[in-house]
């Protein structure tokens, strides 16, 4: 369940703000790797779309890394969630490529627009499939915080 006693509405609320934010930062990378992969020219008749792919595969790691330790206050396992992730993003590297191949290559509309678009529809959906599968609250929660506080203690050790 999304939503709960324990887990608020407003919790949720701060929750997509944050993963808004985390995604900001997540975005301008992602767009800076499919601008210079689109001006490469990987895919004579596919441009936008290889672009798009391979943009989307380098920066689902750093992805991640982030919405872990600053979005989603989970102690789901690393590796799990990496996994999960990792699946839920291929599925939707799949979808999203075909999108943005199908609108900006095949269709002609502006790959900047086409890849705006993917990336609003494609964000939003990704946010409910990370809370729900990735980092599940039935695993238990951890803040900010107590997370920093156990990887300071950790590197101590």
């Amino acid at each position: 369940m999304l939503v709960s006693e324990d887990y608020p509405w407003s919790k949720l609320l701060r929750e997509y703000a944050m993963y808004c934010l985390v995604g900001c930062f997540n975005v301008t990378i992602f767009f800076g790797l499919y601008w210079l992969l689109y001006e490469v020219d990987l895919h004579s008749t596919y441009r936008s779309g290889s672009a798009w792919s391979i943009a989307y595969a380098l920066s689902t790691i750093k992805s991640h890394f982030l919405h872990r330790w600053l979005t989603f206050e989970s102690q789901s396992d690393y590796r799990r969630s990496l996994i999960i992730m990792f699946s839920i993003y291929a599925i939707f590297l799949v979808i999203s490529t075909a999108s943005q191949s199908w609108f900006a290559d095949t269709l002609g509309y502006n790959h900047y627009v086409v890849w705006a678009g993917n990336t609003a529809a494609f964000g939003f959906i990704s946010f409910i499939c990370l809370r729900i599968y990735a980092f599940p609250l039935s695993e238990g929660s951890i803040t900010r915080k107590e997370r920093l506080v156990e990887y300071r203690e950790r590197r101590r050790a």
